[in-house]
C-alpha cells in the first residue's frame, strides 16, 4: 500500500504538475485523518464496553453484599425487638414488684443490655471500595447511583446516632453479672449467689439508667426497620438494572449519563445488553 503511494507521489513529482501533486497530498492527508476517527472510534467503543462490564459487576458485587445485609437485618431485628422485650419485663421490679424467679430476673436483664456498646452496623465494604477508587462512576443510571450513596450515608448517620444514645445500662449490668457466654448467666451458681446478684441490681444505678436504655432500644429498632425497607428497595432497583436485556445506554462522548427513549433506534453495534 505504502510503496505504491510512492510510485504515485514520485510520478506526480517528475511530471512537474503541482495541481495533481497537492491533490495528492490532500487526499493522502485526508485517509491518515479518517483512520485515525476510525482508531478511536474503535477504542472507544471498546473502553465503553469494558467499563460496562465493570459496571454489571460493581452491581452484583453490590447486589450480593446487601443481600447478606438484609439477612443481618432480619437478625438484628429480631435481637432488638427481644431486647426492648426483656426492658419491658424487668421495669416493674425496678418500680417495687417482688422478684420471685431471680434466675429468670437476671437472664433477663442480661437480655436488656445486648447491644449496648456494640452497635450492629452493615457490611459496605464494596461500597467503601468504589468509593475510594472512583469507581462509582461507572454506574450510568444517575437514579441508581445517587440511591446507593445515599442509603450508605443515610446507613452511617443512623449508626452515629445511634451511638451517642448509649446509656450506662449495659455497663452496670456487665459489672454485676457474672456470663457464661454473652446472653445467658454464669453456671453453677446457686440460688443465694443468683438471689444476690439480682438484689445487687435491683439496688444499683442501673434503675436510673432504665428509661434511656428504652429510648435507645426504640430507637434503634425503628432505624432497623426503615434500613430493612430501603435495603428492600434499593435491591429492587439492582435487580431492575441487572434485568434490562432491551434497554439501550448512552454512547461514549454522550452528554446524558441515564438511558433515553432515542437511543432504542442506535444499530446493535453500540448497544450493552445486560
Amino acid at each position: 500500500m505504502f510503496r505504491f503511494f510512492r510510485k504515485i507521489r514520485q510520478r506526480l513529482i517528475v511530471t512537474g504538475s503541482i495541481r495533481s501533486y497537492l491533490l495528492y497530498a490532500l487526499g493522502e492527508v485526508t485517509l491518515i485523518v479518517i483512520g485515525v476517527l476510525i482508531a478511536m472510534q474503535v477504542n472507544g467503543m471498546n473502553n465503553f464496553r469494558l467499563n460496562r462490564l465493570n459496571e454489571q459487576r460493581i452491581i452484583v458485587r453490590l447486589s450480593t453484599e446487601l443481600d447478606a445485609s438484609m439477612q443481618r437485618i432480619t437478625l438484628f431485628h429480631r435481637m432488638l425487638t427481644r431486647k426492648q422485650e426483656s426492658l419491658e419485663a424487668i421495669s416493674p421490679y425496678f418500680h417495687g414488684k417482688p422478684v420471685k424467679d431471680s434466675e429468670a430476673f437476671v437472664n433477663e436483664v442480661i437480655q436488656a443490655s445486648r447491644f449496648g456498646w456494640e452497635q450492629p452496623t452493615l457490611e459496605r465494604t464494596t461500597f467503601n471500595e468504589i468509593l475510594s477508587s472512583g469507581q462509582l462512576s461507572l454506574i450510568l443510571d444517575t437514579e441508581l447511583r445517587l440511591a446507593i450513596t445515599r442509603f450508605y450515608h443515610t446507613v452511617a448517620q443512623r449508626e452515629t446516632r445511634s451511638d451517642m444514645r448509649m446509656s450506662e445500662f449495659p455497663r452496670i449490668a456487665y459489672q454485676l453479672i457474672p456470663r457464661e457466654t454473652e446472653p445467658r448467666l454464669k453456671e453453677g451458681l446457686d440460688s443465694k449467689q443468683i438471689d444476690a446478684i439480682a438484689q445487687a441490681l435491683l439496688k444499683s444505678p442501673i434503675r436510673d439508667q432504665l428509661i434511656a436504655e428504652k429510648n435507645r432500644a426504640r430507637f434503634m429498632l425503628s432505624i432497623w426497620q426503615e434500613m430493612q425497607s430501603e435495603a428492600s428497595e434499593l435491591q429492587i432497583k439492582f435487580n431492575e438494572r441487572l434485568r434490562r436485556p432491551n434497554r439501550t445506554l448512552p454512547l461514549p462522548g454522550s452528554d446524558t449519563d441515564s438511558e433515553s427513549p432515542e437511543d432504542t433506534d442506535l444499530p446493535d453495534s453500540n448497544r450493552f445488553l445486560f
